[in-house]
């Protein structure tokens, strides 16, 4: 259904062919955008789009490069960054600088050529990781300075910092609006597996319960808790914060948690597979806990409740195993 705010705007999707990706452009385009979508398939799949590739123009590139940025964004009204490497604790942790060189150039090219050719509204996704290992929990949107960013990402939370601080400057500066944006771990069936140690914890989970694992080792002691939100419900929410053109930044996930123990046995009933458990605690964990403070989501989005509940997703995410192995 044509939404009044996106119903013609230029809207240019940096690594739209992603996972976060394949639900948002759909989304847009139901909304009456127009959209290009710009990216350079190191962790993108041109067949995410496969269902609406008549509807977009799609261009092979890579965002880091200033030339490719300034041609892609002129003419536009709204970019809408998802351009990032995010891959799972086990490499993130081993690749700090990549992490950190990568995620920045991704974002802050762009946006200087976004602000050079007078885009008026660009998002930046940040993360959950940029808030420290003792954070209070529920997490509200704190200071984006405030201690150090999650250790087991470190190099990628320093990233996600980073272009946040400067989408503020340039908020202030050029009078641009600059929507800031921290996912809390979304997942959803469109996810592309990668190697396990890139994996994100509900897709290679899923994959393990599938594959048929047993015993199934768990790195951790089962007990840390995660905030998960369906990547539909996720990207709808980021649409309406880029509505709002809401400056500060905004938690995308609500209060609502489950522990990888409950997790597993949630993936394990819905597959119909009875494996032994066991949990690894000699293997990092991550923070023990990551829960979202949704107080700000739940104002500029007027109250939005998730359409998707965490059975349903793994359903789907069932389907998505299925599809690829």
């Amino acid at each position: 259904m044509e939404n009044s705010f996106w119903a013609r705007k230029r809207v240019l999707v940096g690594g739209g062919c992603g996972f976060l990706g394949s639900y948002l452009v759909p989304q847009l385009l139901a909304a009456g955008a127009r959209v290009t979508v710009v990216d350079n398939l190191d962790n993108g799949y041109i067949d995410n789009l496969n269902a609406v590739a008549k509807e977009i123009e799609l261009i092979e590139a890579d965002l880091r490069d200033l030339r490719v940025s300034d041609q892609v964004t002129r003419k536009k009204d709204i970019v809408l960054n998802l351009a990032a490497k995010a891959f799972g604790m086990e490499y993130s942790r081993k690749h700090n600088g990549e992490m950190l060189v990568y995620n920045l150039l991704a974002t802050l090219t762009p946006l200087e050529a976004a602000r050079q050719n007078g885009v008026e509204r660009y998002l930046i996704v940040s993360s959950s990781c940029v808030y420290p290992d003792d954070a209070p929990i529920p997490t509200p949107e704190l200071d984006v300075f405030t201690g150090l960013p999650e250790q087991v990402n470190e190099g990628y939370g320093w990233a996600k910092r980073i272009q946040e601080l400067a989408g503020a400057y340039y908020a202030a500066d050029y009078g641009m609006k600059v929507s800031i944006v921290r996912p809390f771990n979304p997942y959803g069936g469109n996810y592309r597996w990668g190697s396990e140690d890139k994996a994100h914890v509900v897709p290679a989970l899923v994959k393990r319960v599938m594959d048929g694992e047993d015993p199934m080792r768990v790195w951790g002691s089962g007990a840390q808790r995660r905030n998960l939100l369906h990547a539909s419900d996720a990207t709808r929410l980021i649409m309406k914060v880029v509505e709002q053109g809401e400056g500060e930044p905004v938690n995308i996930g609500y209060d609502d948690e489950v522990t990888i123990a409950e997790l597993v046995e949630l993936i394990c009933e819905v597959a119909g597979r009875r494996p032994r458990i066991e949990f690894d605690t000699t293997k990092p964990e991550g923070r023990f806990r990551k829960c979202a403070d949704a107080t700000r989501l739940r104002d500029i989005s007027g109250g939005y409740r998730p359409t998707v509940s965490l059975r349903e997703g793994l359903v789907e995410m069932i389907e998505w195993y299925r599809r690829n192995f």
